[in-house]
């Protein structure tokens, strides 16, 4: 569990539904004193979902599927609702169990986990399980259609992740990101996809500069040719820096440049020689870099503004549990304990589009981030399909009770692969949590 309320999410696993879906099935356990739903804590399919699976090799995350029926089973249901079960509007009486079930569009074929994101609950990478696995448990949800997707709203999208520079450790102030290419383009194409556009928009809006120099970097795993990789990769940056310019504007020099398989992040293949279709999803990537006109100083980024510092004092004690590197990401879980005799609020809401009254993008009590060797900082990965990012409690349940603990945790994109520490920031507190980091 990661908020404050006494429920755990037990026994989580992932099973296909043939080649189009995937069930993600778990025991909602309330271990309170009160009753207590699933949809209080944010999975509540008559007004939004916050549960997200993620590809980690492929960058990619996972909304729930839609379905074109109403559910009969809860009142109020209407067509073009998450697929969920109706135990998530269920109230669980305290010391009972029910089982929740969502569905998801189904990962490719050569996944075989998944990073679970569900709202209250901290993270957890679950096997996938082949279709007609004995784990599942019936469910009328399991037996209806899924919507045809929506182009203008998809539920698969790549996730945008920000490493920006200090300013003043960088002259001009540099933004870079990362996306994966296998939401961007069908395999062996530089034809970008309709869910690249809104990928591509969602990364625009993190990009704080208004003028300056954005280079699109393409890159190719090594199934191929030298030249055919290396022209695919330039074809893939050109299609981006078309999209990406049509978005910022001709204020910005735009270049887009091509390396073919050259300066993979992961290997191609496993030590034996064998084919590695995870290590090769990874290098099938385009990487922007923003750098900032100099002097451009209409629209500062999130790194310069004042700190939060409204928890320091306060009975609120954060500690880091863990920071781990996983594939193409990195993961930080902090632990903030109220050892204080009434509850108290962070003053937390996950909303990474939110600006203060100056522009600058807020930092809110008990929001994460990763302070760079440069003193620039890592920001919480964002997800197109929904207006929060991915980071803990994504309803606002920021409540820490007394003598209890609240575990935020948040998505963020990759250390460099021998950064063996790093600063975790919390909103509202002054000083940085150093941290190990861990291998997943």
């Amino acid at each position: 569990m990661s908020t404050g309320v006494r429920v755990a999410a037990r026994d989580p696993r992932l099973v296909r539904l043939g080649t189009t879906d995937l069930a993600l099935q778990f025991e909602f356990a309330n271990q309170g004193t009160e009753s207590i739903s699933p949809a209080d804590l944010g999975t509540d399919p008559l007004t939004h979902v916050i549960a997200f699976l993620v590809d980690l090799p492929r960058g990619t995350g996972y909304a729930t599927q839609r379905t074109p029926q109403a559910n009969p089973d809860i009142d109020g249901s209407g067509p073009d609702e998450a697929r969920a079960s109706a135990t998530t509007e269920k109230d669980v009486a305290a010391g009972q169990t029910e089982t929740v079930t969502l569905v998801f569009p189904a990962p490719p074929a050569e996944a075989t986990s998944m990073l679970v994101l569900v709202d209250g609950f901290v993270p957890v990478e679950v096997p996938i399980q082949a279709q007609g696995s004995a784990a599942l448990k019936d469910d009328p949800v399991l037996h209806v259609p899924s919507s045809p997707p929506n182009e203008l709203d998809p539920p698969v999208a790549p996730l945008v992740c920000a490493t920006e520079t200090d300013p003043a450790a960088a002259t001009p102030a540099q933004t870079s990101f990362r996306l994966p290419s296998d939401v961007l383009f069908a395999f062996g194409s530089s034809t970008l996809s309709p869910s690249a556009a809104r990928a591509i928009d969602a990364l625009a809006h993190q990009i704080t500069a208004t003028s300056g120099t954005v280079t699109i970097a393409g890159y190719t795993d090594s199934i191929g040719t030298d030249a055919d990789n290396q022209a695919l990769s330039l074809a893939r940056a050109s299609a981006v820096r078309q999209a990406i310019a049509a978005t910022l504007g001709p204020d910005f020099t735009y270049k887009a440049v091509g390396f073919g398989e050259t300066s993979p992040v992961a290997p191609n293949t496993h030590q034996d020689g064998s084919d590695n279709p995870d290590g090769r999803a990874r290098n099938r990537r385009v990487e922007l870099t923003v750098d900032a006109a100099t002097g451009d100083t209409s629209q500062p980024p999130p790194t310069s503004e004042a700190p939060n510092v409204s928890l320091d004092g306060t009975p609120l004690t954060p500690a880091v549990q863990t920071v781990t590197a996983l594939p193409g990401f990195t993961l930080a879980q902090v632990a903030i304990h109220n050892s204080g005799t009434a509850d108290r609020e962070l003053g937390y809401y996950n909303d990474p589009n939110r600006v203060g009254p100056d522009g600058i993008r807020a930092d809110d009590g008990g929001e994460l981030s990763l302070a760079t060797a440069t003193g620039g900082r890592l920001r919480p990965c964002a997800f197109t399909p929904s207006w929060w990012g991915l980071l803990a409690n994504g309803t606002g349940a920021d409540t820490v009770p007394a003598g209890g603990t609240l575990v935020q945790w948040a998505l963020f994109g990759p250390l460099p692969a021998n950064q063996k520490s790093i600063d975790v920031v919390v909103g509202g507190y002054a000083k940085a949590l150093p941290a190990r980091v861990a291998s997943g």
